[in-house]
């Protein structure tokens, strides 16, 4: 696993490091995280460090599951 700094908020570092356990590409920028998935349609999702919506966990799964190949194995 490649180094990276932490999620302040728990919740949503564990959604990081599930993103990255199902080989999604993983990278910080100033103000959120980035996500890419590894399938052909390059699925991409920020991740922001500081939410202010209390579901924001619940909100971004609900979005990665509809809207991308999260639940899915990763074709190559």
């Amino acid at each position: 696993m490649v180094s990276r700094p932490r999620h302040p908020v728990k919740e949503l570092e564990a959604v990081l490091r599930e993103a990255e356990e199902k080989k999604w590409r993983v990278t910080k920028r100033n103000r959120y995280f980035m996500m890419w998935c590894p399938c052909a349609a390059k699925h991409m999702k920020t991740v922001h460090l500081s939410p202010s919506d209390p579901r924001y966990e619940t909100n971004l799964r609900s979005y990665l599951r509809s809207r991308t190949c999260w639940d899915q194995e990763a074709k190559q």
